[in-house]
């Protein structure tokens, strides 16, 4: 069995990155000191998804397109913050299928499109 921490893993995909670089991305994304540490296989749901957005940020190449899918569920306020602040550094586009509306206008998105019974249509996020 491989028991890999935090830092290993973004290693796995960015060899060239620096470790202090490695833990300050992921204490942006609320991994700091001792948590950075964590085996991955121990994290929760929503810490998973954060460990994998600071790897797939700092992977080599960084990957143009992110697919997310109510990628707020069952995070807290101050997790879905560090989400928001994490992705509004990202330059690729971003594909969010969401009804957090909050989380998506934090992020500046600049094109919404909305599932109804009658199809899908543009809508003014304003």
């Amino acid at each position: 069995e491989i028991r890999l921490d935090l830092p290993d893993n973004v290693a796995a995909v960015a060899p060239n990155v620096r470790e202090n670089e490695t833990r300050a991305s992921l204490a942006r994304l609320l991994f700091r000191g001792a948590a950075a540490d964590q085996l991955a296989g121990t994290l929760s749901g929503g810490e998973r998804l954060r460990a994998t957005l600071a790897t797939m940020l700092l992977g080599e190449p960084t990957p143009q397109l992110l697919l997310f899918d109510e990628p707020t569920n069952n995070l807290d306020l101050a997790t879905v913050e560090q989400l928001s602040s994490a992705l509004r550094t990202y330059r690729g586009a971003l594909l969010i299928v969401s009804h957090h509306e909050a989380f998506l206008r934090d992020l500046g998105l600049t094109r919404w499109l909305e599932l109804g019974p009658d199809g899908l249509h543009e809508i003014d996020p304003l």
